[in-house]
């Protein structure tokens, strides 16, 4: 019997019933909601498959950022196969709550990959099952669930290990077929930062397996009469490398469009360390490790310190962070052991990583992180070094499997047992009847009181199952390994409580007070950050905006206008065109910035009062043409400027004045995501200026001729028109789609070419 067999899959049902009750608002019909999956991923997706179910590929988004990439943004995700079932034609309200039961599924998702990971590396079923309801139901993922794609790549970690592990020891080619997978699924999951967290911990764990874990047979015995060599124990990893190529070749499809818009982006040389360094995790924070509460929850307000709950989360609960500590002590002990069992060996490594993710975790508080950032490549690439806590959770994870491997009972462990059950019944006590004085002496005692009650509970519970724990023979201990499986379990469900506000599904229909008509908007960073983060989705009180989610509805906020078909200048999203980015600049500092909006056709501004209708699109006949960005930003700068008259570029051509009398007209304007249709009358020779963004891919047609287009104003588009009537079309035709396409099919094939090799041999 294989040793899959051996175990049973309660841990995965008593990691699902606890994800559920946590989330079970979820089965009354609401929906995610707070932060992120209002303002980005659902109007993103809701668009986006709307616009597939409609036979329309998501290439482009026209109502934010004076138009956008859509498909090119990672984020977005839309050849993530866990997000088809956007592809349901269903309401937007029904199809926002199975997205939202989509991305709970990924805790389990992950969970179940760490069980099957211990299992496979020789666990035995106590110590798979905490390894897997501590990762899937750690604060790490909990907290961060609204962050869909953080959520979608890590829970594809545990699964590529559980391959390369196979592929490395056992040696199956079928082993081979799910590491390409999953290195695919993790690059379409939308994240780039956990991507290559991950890729980087992955190849980790490869060279540790190749060198220190020997070949295994099919039923994870070590082969009779191996002869090891170099070749041997490296030819593995070649294979492997390969794989790993041809799971990111099929995600070449989203990796050649993304790779486009970051090298078009304002992050193509990286990030200011300012914002490398921003939510690095403060020492004082490893007190969450024991207390996940101890600094308050935003779940109910009582959160009493700066930064985000979410990014500074690191808990596991208290019995698998004991165990791990366990682990690495019998290790210690068992070092010279001849018999000690092969998962021992993976020790060093999940210490080590712990180690390292906590340490790169730290960020600004140590002068290791500023290093890298000054000298190692792509540490200049993300911000929040607290992401980094990915390692330590996974290190932590595995280490508690371990412990919990060895967990047996001995007299001393008894007697210890004994006395911190003891230590704890009076610590609680103690805390207890000093919680009842303490209320009004600070704000935050009562909240640091009943994190520390909390801990001593569980600590308490910790004592009491080990001093109840029978012999391994005893035909009582599958029924306390459950036992402690269902602590584990519901000491993180406790932990996760509140972090993930649900609203109304109805909360994504669209708005029918909304004036579809209405020229673009914008919100002044100023505005924007204050009625988002200050007064809506407070870091300190989730409740505020879940409360008042009919007000975060109305506010208007980007990205919610792409719920109603609204045009905004403002584009909440990651990776942003540099010219976007500079013009935006120049709105935020210049003193009257009215001219800059009517030039970006803004006519809403909402702290600037009533502005004048603003054309999307006119006819100028002159433009002044500049030898450098900063010539052409002074002219935008001019007081004098008048953008319905001229327009500035980058080029030779000095500066000709317009002439006198009407230029022309727009007769209709049509706009269709990746298409723009503009039928106009010009009474001499002209330029037509769009405000919308100028980005490769886009391409023009005068009356069915190419036209070459120009960038105008900074960051918006021009198109030589002759004297006449005529028709303007632009289509987006990114030179990515056929390139991404073949490379991505061809690289799916390798996959099931892969699979096909040779059939699986035994279950793991």
């Amino acid at each position: 019997m294989s040793q899959v067999e051996r175990h049973t899959r309660l841990p995965i049902f008593i990691l699902a019933g606890a994800v559920a009750v946590v989330m079970h608002r979820l089965f009354l019909g609401e929906s995610l909601f707070w932060g992120l999956p209002a303002l980005q991923f659902f109007p993103w997706r809701l668009y986006g498959f709307e616009l597939i179910r409609d036979l329309t590929l998501p290439f482009w988004n026209p109502y934010n950022g004076a138009g956008a990439p859509l498909l090119a943004n990672y984020q977005s995700a839309f050849f993530y196969p866990l997000n088809w079932v956007g592809l349901i034609p269903v309401s937007a309200a029904a199809l926002a709550l199975i997205m939202s039961a989509a991305a709970v599924v990924h805790l389990v998702l992950a969970g179940w990959g760490m069980w099957r990971l211990g299992v496979r590396i020789g666990l035995r079923p106590l110590g798979a099952g905490t390894a897997g309801i501590a990762f899937g139901m750690s604060a790490y993922l909990f907290a961060r669930l609204h962050t869909f794609p953080i959520i979608s790549a890590a829970a594809w970690l545990p699964w590529l290990l559980w391959a390369l592990y196979g592929l490395l020891t056992v040696r199956r080619v079928r082993d081979g077929g799910w590491t390409a997978l999953f290195v695919a699924l993790l690059l379409l999951a939308g994240h780039a930062q956990t991507a290559w967290y991950t890729l980087l911990l992955a190849g980790l764990f490869a060279v540790w397996t190749a060198a220190r874990i020997p070949p295994l047979d099919t039923s994870g015995l070590r082969l009779i009469g191996y002869r090891d060599t170099i070749w041997r124990r490296s030819a593995p990893l070649l294979a492997t490398a390969g794989c790993v190529l041809i799971g990111i070749g099929a995600a070449s499809a989203q990796l050649l469009p993304t790779a486009e818009l970051l090298m078009q982006s304002g992050r193509a040389d990286g990030v200011e360390s300012s914002f490398a360094l921003n939510y690095s995790y403060a020492p004082a924070r490893a007190l969450n490790l024991i207390a996940p509460n101890i600094f308050g929850t935003p779940a109910d307000g009582s959160y009493y310190t700066e930064g985000a709950y979410f990014e500074d989360a690191v808990y596991v609960g208290i019995i698998p962070l004991f165990l791990a500590l366990s682990a690495v002590l019998t290790a210690l002990r068992r070092r010279q052991h001849e018999q000690r069992p092969v998962f021992l060996r993976y020790v060093p490594l999940a210490l080590g990583v712990v180690l390292i993710g906590f340490v790169f975790a730290l960020g600004r508080y140590t002068p290791i992180f500023p290093f890298l950032y000054d000298y190692i490549p792509t540490f200049d690439m993300f911000q929040a070094p607290v992401r980094w806590h990915l390692w330590t959770v996974t290190g932590l994870c595995i280490l508690a499997g371990i412990g919990a491997s060895l967990w047996e009972r001995s007299f001393k462990a008894l007697r210890r047992a004994r006395l911190g059950l003891a230590a704890s019944a009076g610590a609680g006590a103690v805390l207890v009847v000093t919680s009842f004085f303490v209320q009004d002496r600070a704000p935050t005692l009562p909240t640091l009181t009943q994190a520390l009650i909390v801990m001593f509970i569980v600590v308490a519970l910790l004592c009491a199952l080990i001093i109840a724990q029978p012999e391994a023979d005893s035909p009582r201990r599958p029924r306390w390994s459950a036992l402690v499986l269902l602590v584990v379990a519901s000491d993180l469900a406790a932990a996760a409580w509140g972090l993930n506000p649900t609203v109304p599904s109805a909360f994504y229909e669209p708005l029918t007070d909304i004036n579809a008509d209405a020229g673009r908007g914008y919100w002044s960073e100023a505005r924007e950050r204050e009625i988002k983060f200050d007064l809506l989705f407070r870091f300190d009180d989730y409740r505020i905006a879940a409360d008042g989610w009919a007000a975060v509805r109305q506010s208007g906020l980007p990205n919610l206008n792409l719920l109603d078909r609204t045009y905004l200048l403002n584009n909440f999203d990651p990776l942003l065109p540099a010219p976007y980015l500079t013009y935006v600049n120049l709105i935020e500092t210049s003193e009257n910035p009215r001219k800059l909006l009517r030039a970006a056709s803004v006519d809403r501004a909402f702290d600037l009062g009533e502005l004048m209708a603003a054309p999307r699109a006119w006819l100028v006949d002159a433009i002044c043409w500049h030898v450098d960005e900063s010539a052409l930003i002074a002219a935008l700068t001019d007081p004098v400027w008048n953008p319905d008259m001229t327009a500035h570029a980058l080029g030779d051509g000095g500066c000709p004045q317009p002439s006198e009398g009407r230029v022309g007209e727009i007769r209709r304007l049509t706009d269709s995501a990746s298409r723009l249709v503009i039928e106009l009358e010009a009474n001499r020779d002209a330029w037509l200026i769009v405000a919308d963004s100028d980005y490769p891919g886009w391409t023009a047609m005068v009356d069915s001729q190419p036209a070459y287009i120009y960038r105008a104003n900074l960051a918006f588009r021009a198109v030589q028109v002759p004297a006449g009537v005529h028709t303007v079309e632009f289509a987006y035709r990114p030179w990515w789609t056929l390139a991404g396409a073949f490379v991505s099919a061809v690289s799916l094939l390798g996959i099931l070419i892969i699979f096909r090799i040779k059939p699986a041999i035994g279950r793991y």
